[in-house]
């Protein structure tokens, strides 16, 4: 929270253990943002060792333009991964 703090918004907590949004926020043109925090984890062994492990959000967090709060709390860094919601159908070259 104290990242988004220091970028100068509003920050607020959910009550709830657990759901789809973790932190609401609005930054200082207004805008509202949604937040899922997860910690970032790497993978310990196999081909993807010392790799980030990627996160999805789930169809109802896509739909509310939910984004990815990450938190490394070893190098204490924050970064937010947006989801970008198409608003065409991709187009395909089947015939």
């Amino acid at each position: 929270m104290t990242y988004l703090l220091k970028k100068g918004h509003l920050v607020f907590k959910t009550i709830h253990d657990t759901g789809c949004v973790d932190i609401v926020a609005i930054d200082k043109k207004g805008k509202i943002h949604l937040y899922d925090v997860k910690t970032s984890s790497k993978y310990h062994n196999g081909k993807h060792k010392g790799k980030n492990i990627g996160r999805i959000l789930s169809p109802l967090q896509k739909r509310l333009n939910v984004e990815l709060l990450m938190v490394d709390l070893e190098k204490e860094t924050c970064w937010v991964i947006k989801h970008v919601r198409r608003e065409k159908p991709v187009e395909t070259t089947k015939k």
